[in-house]
This record gives C-alpha cells, structure tokens and sequence, in this order.
C-alpha cells in the first residue's frame, strides 16, 4: 500500500547529504531541487515503510516542539534506522540520546555483506543493560 507524505524539501536538504544529492546533485544545502515534485507527479520513496517514516517525520512536524515522550523505545529504533540510512546525522544524535536514557546503547559495526539494518540484541558494553546494533556496510541494496 503506499502512503503519501506532503514534505518540505527544506529539512531533508538541510540535514542530509544523502537528499542534498537526491533532490538537488548537490553535496551541501541551499541549492534548488533539480526538479520540481507535485502531488500528481511526486518522489516515489521504496526503500522505507511507511510507518516508519511517519514516526521519522515527527521528529520534524512536531506539534510540541521538542516533545519525543510519545515515541517508545522501538519508534527510537525504527527513527534511527532511517537517519542512519538517509545520513541525518543530527537526527541519529537525538535517536542515540533518547534509547540512552531508555537504557540503550548504540553499537555501530561495518559487516561484509548487503545490508543496512538495525537489531536490537543482548548486551555487550556493560554500561547500559541492552544494545542496539547498526550495521551497515555501504552497499546500495
């Protein structure tokens, strides 16, 4: 089933490198997108569910500004997940901090193979009581 979103090109452009490209060939923001998307002609997404990006996007279209406490520990996940992929770095930061005070950590791994996921695991840095692994190893899938 798809899901359509009405986004602002601004956030994606402003926080990513990954959509800096995507949207505009270019590696830093403020550039003009190189096409312009409309509701009967729009940017086909396929690499996301679209329940996870809706939680994604709430980070940015948030009724009350700097309000997380409506997402739990596996929206964190799933909002990670995506940063990490999309290269929002100052959206993977705040995912961090909040599974940290949920008692997570972040353990990020470089693996050989075609993947880039996120698996919640037992524990190996002993300072918190559960891991979430990153793993990616820079393939395209």
């Amino acid at each position: 089933m798809q899901a359509k979103f009405h986004v602002h090109a601004y956030f994606f452009t402003r926080e990513s490198v990954y959509w800096q490209q995507k949207l505009t060939g270019h590696n830093e923001p403020h550039h003009p997108l190189s096409k312009r998307y409309t509701p009967n002609d729009p940017y086909i997404i396929q690499d996301v569910d679209s329940r996870d990006l809706r939680k994604f996007l709430r980070v940015f279209y948030n009724t009350r500004y700097g309000d997380y406490s409506f997402f739990s520990k596996f929206d964190w996940i799933d909002i990670l997940s995506i940063a990490h992929k999309w290269e929002f770095p100052q959206v993977k930061t705040l995912s961090k901090r909040y599974l940290g005070t949920m008692g997570y950590g972040v353990v990020e791994r470089t693996c050989g193979v075609h993947c880039t996921r996120i698996v919640d695991d037992e524990m190996i840095d002993r300072s918190y009581p559960n891991q979430v692994y990153l793993i990616s190893c820079g393939h395209e899938i």
